[in-house]
């Protein structure tokens, strides 16, 4: 899990305002905490509505299909110019609906789901973005390889994924977006990204 989720916890059962629960129910407190709460809910009604005019003012027929992060890529690459201009445009529509696209091309087609911090930290700017993740009850099928995380789900934060989109640049082709989509075999746990 990556270290802004467990920002709140020292993660031994210590004074961590968690009663001293065990690795596995704190992990579970926070899932449950980020799963359903006022932030999330806001940013996805949000995306959700303003969906269909993003849709049709892209080129309209978005299935939320794996083969349409290819799309999402392509538009990505066409309006934003750098990391500096997607950091500008970070909370315009162009940029938010993509970010839930992308999210929930994962939901649909590998069973992840959103998640948000409902107090997001100012020292890690990256607990206040929305980010997509394997469910908590697969928890046991992701191992830290390294054994650090108790938490090994792989998560994508959409806008990081727009970002490494950018430090590649354009000729690396399509599919980087949906090449994301193999992390979420077991085999593959452990590689949170940020």
């Amino acid at each position: 899990m990556s270290d802004e989720i467990w920002e709140h916890d020292d993660g031994y059962g210590g004074d961590d305002g968690y009663g001293g629960d065990d690795e596995h129910a704190v992990a579970e407190r926070i899932d449950t905490a980020h799963a359903d709460n006022p932030r999330l809910n806001a940013w996805l009604d949000e995306q959700r509505e303003g969906f269909a005019d993003w849709g049709r003012s892209h080129g309209g027929g978005w299935d939320f299909g794996e083969r349409s992060l290819d799309r999402v890529e392509a538009l990505v690459r066409e309006h934003v110019t750098s990391v500096d201009d997607l950091f500008a445009h970070e909370h315009t529509p162009l940029v938010q609906v993509a970010c839930w696209y992308v999210g929930e091309v994962h939901n649909r087609t590998r069973g992840t789901q959103w998640r948000l911090d409902p107090d997001p930290a100012d020292s890690h700017p990256w607990s206040r973005r929305p980010y997509v993740i394997v469910p908590f009850a697969r928890l046991d099928e992701y191992r830290d390889p390294e054994g650090i995380d108790y938490d090994a789900r792989p998560q994508h934060h959409p806008l990081s994924s727009f970002l490494t989109l950018l430090r590649e640049g354009p000729t690396t082709g399509p599919s980087s977006l949906r090449a994301e989509l193999d992390d979420y075999e077991p085999a593959a746990g452990g590689d949170d990204e940020e």
